[in-house]
């Protein structure tokens, strides 16, 4: 009898501090959970999901525009900025892909805020970055962003150039994408890599990049449209092309990426032999232009300027 009377006892003083707990948290004693009923923390689970998990409708397109932006440092204090977060989405949704240098990737609420205001008003866009385990360590990183009405991602090639001897600071990050709106026996097919050289060490690391190229190029599945896009840190990389890759070549080689004007140090490089799909349409994005703005309130959101190459969405065709 004492036995019962002392379970009645142990599951009323359950049921009354449960009752207690949210009292407790609306007070501020207690702090707010951050687990949920399955197990996950609920950050993990906003930041590592897709964000848009069903494809949407495709867009009706002939060509499709890879951006590629250097924003670093992207970290959740620059987002919390007034006017930051809107801007680089507002960016971001004029390209089917994006490809962004410079994101804190070990504070998982970075990208998941960025996302929710690229995605305002019903628009469809994810990502694609680092895999989690390389994300906890990884200082900065590069991400994929992209439109699912414009281009479809194959997940499965998702992955970080080896770099066994660690020669380089930030890691490439490449995956495989198709455009879409088209069978998929004539649609634009190609491999993006993602790259940032370290600023401090661009000539050593700028000598790694054909490596890079080829590693991609030569993985077995038979792609021949390689885009190597980011932040080369040296207006002579940009200039004189990825040493050993004499067929490769930027896109852009006059209009500075900097928003002082100083410099070349941002953009793409393409085999033009191979891919054939590049229209010869490329620019870079004025910020102060385009969101009649002042340099210093520009350079809140990057000190670098977008850059863009527009390629149809029809294989083989210019």
């Amino acid at each position: 009898m004492r036995s019962l009377y002392g379970l009645v006892l142990l599951v009323g003083g359950i049921a009354a501090s449960w009752a207690l707990i949210p009292r407790l948290i609306a007070r501020g004693v207690l702090p707010k959970p951050t687990w949920s009923v399955s197990g996950f923390d609920q950050q993990d689970e906003l930041s590592d999901l897709p964000t848009v998990p069903v494809l949407p409708p495709p867009r009706s397109q002939a060509t499709l525009r890879i951006c590629t932006w250097n924003v670093t440092p992207l970290t959740e204090e620059k987002l919390l900025k007034p006017g930051v977060a809107a801007a680089l989405a507002a960016v971001i949704r004029q390209f089917d892909v994006t490809v962004l240098q410079g994101v804190d990737l070990r504070d998982r609420s970075v990208l998941a805020r960025l996302m929710e205001y690229v995605n305002r008003d019903q628009a469809s866009f994810s990502y694609a970055t680092l895999p989690e385990a390389l994300r906890v360590s990884t200082l900065r990183g590069v991400v994929f962003i992209f439109d699912l009405a414009g281009v479809e991602i194959d997940r499965q090639t998702v992955r970080v150039v080896d770099d066994p001897l660690q020669r380089l600071q930030f890691l490439p990050l490449t995956a495989a994408f198709r455009a879409r709106g088209l069978p998929s026996n004539e649609a634009f097919t190609f491999s993006l890599i993602g790259v940032q050289v370290d600023t401090l060490r661009a000539a050593e690391e700028t000598e790694l990049l054909d490596e890079v190229f080829r590693a991609v190029r030569d993985d077995g599945r038979g792609e021949d449209d390689i885009i190597l896009a980011g932040y080369f840190g040296d207006p002579s990389t940009v200039r004189q092309g990825l040493p050993g890759l004499s067929d490769v070549a930027a896109v852009s080689l006059q209009i500075p990426t900097t928003l002082d004007g100083t410099g070349v140090l941002d953009g793409l490089f393409l085999d033009h032999r191979a891919t054939t799909e590049y229209s010869g349409k490329h620019g870079v994005v004025d910020l102060v232009r385009q969101f009649n703005i002042s340099a210093g309130q520009a350079v809140q959101v990057a000190d670098h300027l977008p850059v863009w190459a527009e390629f149809s969405t029809r294989e083989g065709l210019p």
